[in-house]
């Protein structure tokens, strides 16, 4: 194998790596925003106005589900945003979104976390 065969596996395999990685993060941002809505949707911005997990409807697709619907990832931009603090959780295992934390990560957060967290300037 010539250094130039090898040269141009690396580069087609790093194009498939950054093309995987853009792919997700798109994907994530798409699932946090359809996240978003819900809670806008339920008014669960704030400890008093929380709502709990089963009424906002984002759960796990079982193996069937997975095969026969289209994927509903939202459980995973869901997770994203309670261990980065973006949903808190109230008393009584209910659930808000943290519109002032979400904000401020935009802000002062990394390059991929500016760019999966949506402006929520309105």
């Amino acid at each position: 194998m010539e250094l130039s065969e090898i040269i141009r596996w690396a580069a087609a395999i790093a194009v498939l790596f950054g093309v995987y990685y853009a792919t997700s993060i798109f994907t994530m941002k798409r699932n946090i925003l359809k996240v978003v809505k819900v809670f806008e949707d339920k008014n669960a911005l704030s400890s008093k106005t929380a709502v709990s997990g089963e009424s906002l409807d984002i759960r796990k697709q079982d193996f069937l589900e997975r095969a026969l619907k289209k994927r509903d990832n939202r459980i995973h931009a869901l997770q994203f945003m309670i261990n980065a603090e973006l949903v808190m959780t109230a008393p009584e295992g209910r659930y808000y979104l943290n519109k002032k934390k979400m904000a401020s990560l935009r802000r002062n957060g990394n390059i991929i976390t500016r760019i999966i967290i949506p402006d929520l300037d309105n």
